[in-house]
């Protein structure tokens, strides 16, 4: 008679996988509770506490995925920045390949993302300063790309000859900001399109429109 494997030996779980899988999930609750919580109520006004009744675990449970609040809505906010950047990659892949339309398909994607997240963004970078410095957190992720890619267009002679892509960067990016949470505020102020055609022609690496002749 030949000896296998025993039906206990063959369904036993890795005993590892369980507990993660458990941890994963609880953190998943928390983030989905802070993301609801935050939204509702912006940063200031929501505790650890009650970001952990809502998820349905122990206050202490909180404790053990994040130090506090504030580092539990970073994390939401850069999960955030890394679906936005993703959004716009496949928009930049679905246009032509010129500059403009590049930079087009990333901006409208920025302002449909803005307008798909008016809560975030107002506390990230809304005139009340809930989470500034998650904002310089972010801005300071996104301007190291910003300047190379305006350093690049210089060096193809596309840029106005004195102009300085570290102040360009910087200005951009505080332009951009301020522009996308001031709409936000209330989106009847400016259409869509009309923040996206703007906002492409304050940019610096955007090509002049010819002048028309008198």
């Amino acid at each position: 008679m030949s000896v296998g494997k025993s039906p206990t030996s063959e369904a036993a779980p890795e005993p590892s996988r369980a507990p993660a899988r458990s941890r994963a999930a609880t953190r998943a609750r928390l983030l989905e509770a802070g993301t609801e919580l935050f939204a509702a109520e912006g940063l200031h006004a929501v505790s650890s506490a009650r970001i952990a009744r809502a998820a349905g675990v122990a206050a202490g449970t909180f404790y053990l995925h994040f130090k506090d609040k504030q580092a539990l809505f970073h994390e939401i906010v850069f999960a955030a920045f890394a679906e936005l950047r993703e959004r716009q990659a496949r928009a930049r892949a679905a246009a032509d390949s010129d500059f403009e339309a590049q930079l087009r398909a990333s901006t409208t994607e920025l302002v449909a993302f803005a307008g798909e997240n008016r809560s975030l963004i107002s506390i990230v970078f809304g005139p009340d300063h809930e989470a500034a410095s998650v904002g310089e957190d972010v801005l300071g992720a996104i301007l190291p790309d910003l300047e190379a890619a305006l350093a690049a267009r210089a060096a193809a002679g596309e840029l106005p000859g004195r102009l300085h892509t570290g102040v360009a960067a910087q200005a951009l990016l505080g332009q951009t900001a301020r522009v996308i949470a001031w709409w936000v505020e209330d989106p009847s102020r400016a259409s869509r399109e009309e923040i996206v055609d703007s906002l492409l022609q304050m940019h610096p690496a955007r090509p002049a429109e010819p002048k028309e002749r008198s």
